[in-house]
């Protein structure tokens, strides 16, 4: 596959995904927060939610951006991977001392595919 439509077809799925978990947590929190076992959230912890959010979706954004151009983008891609690595962690942690269910780490799961996916891309396009 070429560089350039794999760019496109990588980040811009990372970036729909990105996309759609901001918008659950924005404005579809009553429905999706039960399914990934969120405890409701009121008051001035909703900030953190809605910040959150908003750094969920400006990553999908810098995808976005990124799929249409791999190139000039290409910083973005490092930020991406080491985003997506740090939210595996920040989930991992109270999962493995047993304050979350599995539900959210399963979801997070798939930061570690992009993760991968993104390094591999950046190892792959290196400039000689």
């Amino acid at each position: 596959m070429a560089t350039g439509s794999y760019a496109r077809m990588l980040f811009g799925i990372a970036a729909f995904f990105n996309f759609v978990v901001a918008i659950a947590l924005l404005f579809l929190r009553p429905m999706f927060g039960p399914l990934v076992s969120l405890d409701p959230v009121a008051g001035t912890n909703l900030v953190f939610v809605y910040m959150a959010a908003f750094l969920i979706g400006t990553f999908g954004y810098a995808y976005a951006r990124i799929a249409q151009n791999p190139r000039r983008y290409r910083p973005f891609i490092e930020l991406g991977a080491i985003g997506k690595l740090l939210a595996v962690v920040a989930v991992t942690g109270p999962w493995l001392a047993g304050e979350v269910g599995w539900q959210l780490p399963l979801v997070v799961s798939g930061d570690v595919v992009f993760a991968l996916l993104f390094i591999d891309f950046l190892r792959r396009t290196r400039s000689a």
